[in-house]
């Protein structure tokens, strides 16, 4: 059926959401996650990257070849929290470490990130990695500051919105009434209608 009129679709309802769902066309609930952490400032840079990824994944565009099998599910996005977590890991931090460099840029703490770079230049000369990794995984970080989602609470939403679109779709009678009780919770229930 038409998707053209989101109305009741959780999450996918907002307009921008909306206009990524249109550009990616998810088809399972990891791409409609990922439409919905991609949806949000700093991360809609992204949308034309990832859905040419998930339309062909010949499409996918490696960073770096040491963190591909963290990216690869992305189409080279570090999208998610989660994904910093692992390629902080990956580099020789700590799961505790990893944890709280996560923390830091989930609070948008750029200050606090900045003193991170040294200690991961001196961890990827450690573990005599590519000195070409501590740039790129610096870039991440940065960049990531200001749009990383965790994916957690995307996969929920996701599930969320999915289990929306069913019952929009498969049982509209129902869905249309669920929807009609709902706007006397609106600021503006009229219009709502």
């Amino acid at each position: 059926q038409d998707l053209r009129q989101p109305h009741g679709l959780f999450q996918i309802e907002a307009e921008t959401n909306f206009r990524v769902c249109q550009k990616v066309k998810p088809k399972n609930l990891d791409e409609l996650s990922a439409v919905l952490a991609l949806a949000r400032p700093g991360a809609l840079q992204f949308v034309d990257k990832y859905a040419q990824y998930v339309d062909d994944e010949n499409n996918y565009e490696a960073i770096h070849p040491f963190f591909d099998d963290i990216l690869k599910s992305t189409g080279g996005v570090a999208l998610y929290q989660e994904q910093l977590m692992k390629m902080a890991n990956k580099i020789g931090f700590t799961l505790d470490e990893a944890e709280i460099l996560r923390r830091i840029v989930g609070k948008k703490k750029t200050a606090e990130v900045r003193k991170w770079k040294k200690k991961i230049r001196e961890k990827i000369t450690e573990n005599k990695l590519d000195p070409q990794i501590t740039d790129i995984f610096w870039k991440i970080l940065e960049d990531s500051a200001n749009y990383s989602f965790n994916k957690s609470h995307s996969i929920s939403y996701a599930t969320l919105s999915a289990a929306t679109v069913y019952m929009k779709f498969k049982y509209p009678q129902q869905f249309f009434l669920s929807l009609l009780k709902m706007t006397r919770h609106e600021p503006d229930p009229i219009s709502e209608i």
